[in-house]
């Protein structure tokens, strides 16, 4: 796979936490981007509160935001970023769990040492994945 292929993912993500960060407000301190199935590309902030227990995470809100346009969503790409300067994260547990459920195949974007990062299937972050029986 070509490393920079789903670099536009990132630049997304960095635009938007970028463009609403703020230091000061309402704990918008990450933000996702995933590329969908249907071929269109979704972003969104994560929603803060002042008891971070209760915070929604950017990623779950992105998935739900493609939801809305498309029933039978996989996705094929994910990253997020956290801050200003913007700096790649790796998803946690949760949402690991929501990005498998909706594409066990899903690429998700996660940091390797200080400055370099790398697309990995969501089955290497989550092995042993929870499945329920039908």
């Amino acid at each position: 796979m070509d490393k920079h292929k789903y670099d536009f993912l990132i630049e997304e993500a960095k635009k938007l936490i970028q463009s609403r960060y703020c230091k000061e407000g309402h704990h918008t301190v990450v933000a996702a981007a995933l590329l969908a199935n249907n071929g269109k590309v979704y972003s969104a902030l994560n929603v803060g509160t002042y008891q971070p227990s209760i915070s929604t995470c950017a990623e779950i809100i992105t998935i739900g935001m493609a939801l809305k346009e498309n029933r039978d969503l996989k996705i094929e790409a994910i990253a997020c970023v956290r801050d200003d300067p913007a700096y790649i994260i790796s998803p946690c547990g949760k949402c690991r769990e929501y990005i498998a459920d909706y594409s066990d195949d899903a690429l998700v974007c996660v940091p390797v040492g200080a400055a370099d990062y790398e697309f990995v299937p969501v089955s290497e972050l989550l092995p042993n994945k929870y499945v329920k029986k039908v």
